[in-house]
């Protein structure tokens, strides 16, 4: 799954302009780590059902550029929450709530029923 490509979207989404990425950036690589740290049970989810191994810890980027091993499925989902996330740091809290919603639905819509150890 490509960081660029989510965070382009969320950008879109967010109705901001890719020129002013650079102020963006710097908050939006600390969001999409939050990010994939609270859809790592729904990545794990589904890779289990894919008959993948889970992943051992969440994914932590650096930079918003190259890939991630997530799965595909949450492609949408993360580009909605990031998008609700740099809306509501931007005090935009009702589109910033909007775009949670859609965030939250598109994981449970997305979410195999899996047995799994929950730690």
């Amino acid at each position: 799954m490509n960081v660029k490509e989510i965070y382009e979207n969320a950008l879109a989404l967010s109705i901001s302009r890719i020129e002013e990425e650079d102020d963006m950036s710097f908050y939006a690589i600390r969001l999409f780590n939050i990010l994939l740290a609270e859809t790592k049970i729904y990545n794990d989810q589904l890779r289990i059902k894919k008959g993948k191994k889970p992943q051992e810890s969440a994914i932590v980027i650096e930079k918003l550029e190259g890939e991630i091993d997530y799965e595909y499925e949450l492609y949408a989902a993360l580009s909605y929450g990031l998008a609700a996330k740099l809306l509501a740091a931007q005090e935009d809290s009702n589109l910033a709530m909007l775009y949670n919603n859609q965030y939250l639905t598109m994981l449970a819509v997305t979410s195999p029923a899996v047995e799994m150890e929950v730690e």
